[in-house]
């Protein structure tokens, strides 16, 4: 076992049940490995769950990193911020979620969402500036485009692929107050073909986190 596989098993417990749940002999039990295995990789209880906000915070760090290096040239892009939230994995979506609620009752986590969020906001801030607007609708217009995403996973909307990808242009016109560039339209394209071949039956539900883990459950 590395110490990756400890970090995922702590992330299912987060995300399935609370933080509380994380212990040490559950992991153990649940990877079929001894105690021993856990101390191999991490010094204590504590150590665990700093790795486990780290790697929450390093896959933040990571998507804003690749949207200023597709515009290493010019200003962050309100299309490839977009193109970012539409391919996140649904697991990554209930993380997100997880590590929200865990701050509400650690300062320390509390912390670290705010330094991610202040980073997603200052990216969505630059990318209206670059289009021109001033520098308080530039602000409001990045913390409505933002807290929005974050309210819709946190929702967990039981909605098809397909009727996400189809008002992506509306929520873009609103956010923005500008019409949908080509761009992104190219962008829902490959989306929605990248959907296909993953959900190939339209007729099964689209799968949320509370199914996930209600089907885990059983």
């Amino acid at each position: 076992m590395t110490r990756e596989d400890w970090v995922s098993a702590a992330r299912r417990i987060l995300v399935e049940r609370s933080v509380d749940d994380i212990k040490i002999d559950r992991l153990a039990k649940l990877m079929r490995v001894t105690r021993g295995s856990f101390y191999w990789h991490f010094e204590n209880h504590k150590d665990l769950l700093d790795a486990l906000l780290t790697d929450w915070e390093a896959r933040n760090y990571f998507e804003i990193a690749q949207v200023r290096a597709r515009g290493a040239r010019a200003a962050p892009d309100m299309v490839a911020i977009i193109g970012i939230w539409l391919s996140e994995d649904p697991s990554v979506l209930s993380f997100d979620t997880a590590v929200r609620g865990w701050a509400r009752r650690a300062p320390e986590v509390a912390q670290s969402v705010k330094r991610v969020d202040r980073a997603w906001l200052d990216l969505l801030q630059e990318s209206f500036e670059r289009d021109g607007l001033p520098k308080d609708e530039a602000v409001v217009r990045a913390r409505v485009s933002y807290f929005h995403q974050i309210g819709y996973w946190a929702l967990d909307l039981d909605e098809e692929p397909g009727e996400r990808l189809r008002l992506v242009p509306t929520y873009y016109q609103v956010l923005t107050g500008r019409e949908a560039p080509p761009e992104l339209g190219r962008l829902l394209m490959q989306q929605s073909r990248t959907t296909t071949k993953a959900n190939p039956d339209a007729s099964e539900p689209p799968v949320t986190r509370r199914s996930r883990v209600k089907k885990t459950s059983e």
